[in-house]
C-alpha cells in the first residue's frame, strides 16, 4: 500500500515538474505593424480623418473603411524593399473617393524570438515620398507632409510617422 501511494506521489511530481518546465515567452504584443498618426499641418495638432478611409497594399485591402482614424496600424510586406500604400478618402455618404498614394523604402531584418514564437520580420524605413494633391470640400483632406518619427518598424507600439494633413473645413 505504502509503494503504491509513494508510486503515485511520483508519478504525480513527474508530471508536474514536466509541466512546469514549459513556458512561453512570446511577447503580448508581437504584431509587427507600421504606426501612422494624423496630424494638421497648420498647427500640428492630432486630428481624426472624418472621412471614410480605406488603405491598400499591393492591391490587398489592409485597412477598410475606418472612419473617425486618428492613428492606425498597417502591415508591410515581408520581403519587398518597397511598399506603395494607397489611403482612399471617401465622403461618409459615397463610395466614390481620391486618393494620396505613399512609397516607403525600408530595410526588412529577420528577428528569431523564440521556438515557441517563431520569426517576425522588423523593418527600417529609409525613406517616403507621398502624391502632391489639394484638398477641397468634398475631399477635405491631402497630405501636406510626412516625417518619419522613428524609423524602425517593430512591435514596440512607438509612432513611425506623422501624417501632416491640409484640412479643408
Amino acid at each position: 500500500m505504502k509503494r503504491q501511494i509513494w508510486s503515485i506521489i511520483c508519478g504525480m511530481s513527474l508530471i508536474i515538474g514536466a509541466a512546469s518546465c514549459t513556458s512561453n515567452d512570446c511577447p503580448l504584443n508581437n504584431t509587427v505593424n507600421l504606426i501612422c498618426g494624423f496630424y494638421n499641418s497648420n498647427d500640428g495638432s492630432a486630428i481624426s480623418i472624418g472621412n471614410t478611409l480605406t488603405v491598400t497594399l499591393r492591391d490587398s485591402i489592409i485597412l477598410n473603411r475606418s472612419i473617425g482614424a486618428s492613428t492606425i496600424a498597417l502591415p508591410m510586406s515581408y520581403s519587398a524593399e518597397t511598399d506603395t500604400l494607397v489611403f482612399v478618402y471617401s465622403p461618409a455618404d459615397s463610395v466614390a473617393g481620391i486618393s494620396d498614394t505613399l512609397t516607403l523604402s525600408k530595410t526588412n531584418q529577420a528577428h528569431f524570438i523564440s521556438l515557441e514564437c517563431g520569426t517576425k520580420v522588423f523593418h527600417t524605413i529609409t525613406a517616403v515620398n507621398h502624391t502632391l494633391r489639394t484638398a477641397d470640400k468634398i475631399h477635405r483632406y491631402a497630405i501636406d507632409s510626412i516625417v518619419v518619427s522613428n524609423p524602425n518598424v517593430n512591435f514596440d507600439g512607438q509612432e513611425n510617422l506623422k501624417i501632416y494633413y491640409t484640412v479643408v473645413q
